[in-house]
């Protein structure tokens, strides 16, 4: 058993894309989880009040913060130029949010459906886009 565990965790650390994506899984898994519960909590249909689409800005801009810090140390292990990487990540995490809302405007605003059915969109189209973005354009230089 132990050499298993240590075979996992040498595993889980090391630079092979396999790990990489159980990484970016486990970071976006968290980070989706954080744009998830405080969209629901901070809605008008499901928590304190807030329009929706609203809350789906203040959820997506928490995760995003927490994924920028996860991605770039657990996941990418990147130690390129911070000064290069956050605009980029900005840029990348713009478009996911720009989805996130269109998705929340157009389901909830205009359509009527359920907060969760935007939520549930998000938590699919955004990470998918994320791992190839994150990968080919902002920590590139960490991924050989």
């Amino acid at each position: 058993m132990a050499f298993a565990s240590g075979w996992f965790i040498a595993w889980a650390i090391s630079r092979s894309e396999s790990a990489r994506i159980l990484r970016f899984a486990a970071i976006g898994g968290l980070s989706t989880l954080t744009y998830a519960v405080l969209t629901l909590a901070l809605s008008d249909r499901h928590g304190l009040g807030m329009p929706v689409t609203f809350a789906s800005m203040a959820g997506y801009g928490a995760g995003a913060v927490f994924s920028y810090c996860g991605h770039r140390i657990v996941t990418f292990m990147s130690d390129g130029a911070v000064g290069f990487e956050i605009p980029r990540f900005a840029g990348a995490t713009a478009i996911g949010f720009l989805l996130s809302f269109a998705l929340a405007a157009v389901l909830t605003d205009l359509g009527g459906l359920s907060p969760s059915v935007p939520v549930a969109l998000s938590c699919v189209l955004v990470p998918a886009l994320n791992f190839v973005l994150l990968r080919k354009f902002v920590f590139a230089s960490a991924c050989p």
